[in-house]
């Protein structure tokens, strides 16, 4: 999958983890199985949006890795998809990995986040 400026920023950002999360979405929504068939599906973007209650533009930009997802968004996905968590974050052998991309990540949005409102308010 070719990456987007935006997810080779983010990439480079040291956000590896919201771009393989992202392809592993777009497998989820690609692989979809239905109950009583057993036929193979693929849930439209738009589905997948509505059942956040968000667009399907944004989830597109969690499957680029150009947005990071969310871990309430995350779950959400799972539910609908009928995918348990522990499909998105097979690839982590250990889940303290897991741990800890999500804490170096929270860092970072926290830490941007105070400087973007120390900004807005005029203050150091």
């Amino acid at each position: 999958m070719k990456l987007s400026h935006k997810a080779k920023k983010n990439f480079e950002e040291d956000n590896e983890f919201y771009i393989k999360l992202g392809k592993k979405l777009r497998q989820a929504r690609r692989t979809k199985v239905n109950e009583f068939t057993g036929k193979k599906t693929i849930v439209p973007l738009t589905k997948v949006a509505k059942a956040l209650k968000n667009t399907y533009q944004q989830i597109g930009k969690y499957e680029k890795g150009e947005n990071r997802i969310p871990l309430v968004n995350l779950v959400k996905i799972s539910k609908f998809l009928k995918k348990p968590l522990s499909y998105f974050l097979d690839d982590y052998e250990e889940l303290d990995v897991v741990a800890e991309q999500f804490n170096i990540a929270y860092e970072k949005e926290r830490d941007n986040f105070y400087k973007e409102h120390q900004k807005t308010l005029g203050t150091k």
